[in-house]
């Protein structure tokens, strides 16, 4: 059974205060796009359906082909705005960042087309004290009136990839209001979308299937003291039809997915790289670094994708064994690494915590070689999920330092 905590959030009054709500009516129209795209009319819903939950007044919702009297919530850019004579920064907002403006008694909650007026209308009920913590607990202050101050606020996302990993999360709903675009909520095209990838990681046997390929090609795997084998292997990345074979799979992928916007080409969940000769010249000429032909294989096969799929992105891990940056190879344009800090200590921030120190020491050596790096940060324990993980404090300290040292995208 879903459940609302009551709160109060009080307006302070000032001369340049408007009224939105006065004792439960409101003079107020929602006005659209002519044509919104289905995350501004979700947009528009939202601020309909909370603004009667807190108030109890029902604001209509028409496009602005319509004329209507009186001040209204303008939700996304549209001619109405022009005809206030605002100009929106839209370019330069991207399809998340957004604006929260007054002109006169409206207000403008507008922002990209994809998610961003969708997200100015949650920051504006945020504003009024509204709150989601998860699916069944959240805060709609109950307010017969509403008043709001001057509103002069523009926001971008910091990270382009923002995923928190945990059932609730999943949500479509939640995620949406909580600002999350990551590939395991049920967000759909309501919401603008999501970052889709395609698989999600540890695809080095997807690419190439062990039952498929291993019987008649053992070259294709891992060399293991003197042995071509797959048990907890890897693939032999050197090897020229490995690379063929691997990029074919990436193009049925893209073919079968065509959704994704990221396909994950990254190393298997154990060890086992590959040690033959061309392998280990390799990683000698990438500074005795696992990632380096890790890395030279995925940009190569980047490189191939990029031909005919310039707007796909390939992703890889900077993991356990290949955590630390290659001394020569950096990654291409369209490559993402998620860099992994799998032996940090999540009690204390990255910056106080002896234990954290090479992981400081790799975040900035792979923020000098990329600007598209992502993390994979680690928010539970493996050996008992069920146990507290008091990790509050680290995060709200190694955020920004992620955001300071050039991370694009947080996996968390």
């Amino acid at each position: 059974m879903k459940r609302r905590l009551a709160g109060l959030v009080l307006a302070a009054c000032s001369l340049h205060a408007i009224t939105i709500v006065e004792n439960g009516k409101s003079a107020y129209t929602i006005v659209t796009a002519s044509k919104p795209t289905p995350s501004e009319q979700r947009a528009a819903q939202e601020l309909q359906r909370f603004l009667e939950e807190m108030s109890g007044a029902r604001l209509p919702i028409v496009p602005d082909t319509k004329s209507v009297p009186g001040p209204k919530l303008l939700v996304g850019d549209s001619a109405a705005v022009k005809r206030l004579g605002v100009a929106l920064p839209l370019a330069e907002l991207g399809p998340e960042g957004f604006v929260l403006r007054t002109k006169a008694a409206n207000v403008i909650i507008a922002g990209g087309r994809q998610r961003g007026t969708m997200y100015a209308a949650t920051a504006f009920l945020e504003h009024l004290g509204c709150r989601w913590f998860s699916t069944e607990v959240s805060v709609i202050p109950k307010r017969p009136t509403i008043r709001i101050d001057t509103l002069d606020v523009t926001e971008k996302p910091a990270f382009e990839y923002r995923e928190p990993f945990f059932t609730e999360a999943f949500d479509k709903d939640w995620a949406a209001r909580n600002r999350a675009n990551g590939a395991h909520s049920k967000l759909d095209a309501s919401t603008g979308g999501k970052l889709e990838y395609y698989p999600f990681v540890h695809s080095f046997y997807e690419l190439l299937p062990p039952e498929k390929y291993f019987a008649a090609h053992p070259e294709y795997y891992s060399m293991i003291d003197g042995k071509r084998r797959f048990e907890r292997g890897q693939l032999c990345l050197t090897n020229e039809h490995v690379l063929r074979i691997a990029t074919e799979r990436v193009e049925e992928w893209i073919k079968q997915h065509p959704e994704a916007t990221i396909y994950s080409v990254s190393q298997n969940d154990w060890e086992g790289w590959c040690e033959c000769d061309r392998c280990r010249q390799a990683e000698a000429e990438e500074g005795g670094k696992h990632i380096g032909p890790v890395l030279r294989f995925v940009n190569a096969v980047a490189e191939r994708i990029e031909k005919r799929h310039p707007d796909k992105l390939i992703d890889t891990l900077a993991y356990w064994y290949t955590e630390e940056p290659p001394a020569q190879v950096r990654p291409r344009r369209n490559v993402r690494i998620r860099l992994c800090p799998i032996g940090i200590c999540t009690s204390h921030s990255f910056g106080t915590c002896p234990r954290s120190a090479y992981f400081l020491k790799n975040l900035k050596a792979w923020s000098g070689i990329t600007n598209q790096l992502y993390i994979w940060h680690y928010n539970t324990n493996f050996s008992h999920y069920l146990l507290p993980f008091p990790d509050f404090d680290e995060l709200a300290a190694d955020i920004p330092l992620y955001k300071e040292r050039g991370v694009v995208g947080l996996f968390m």
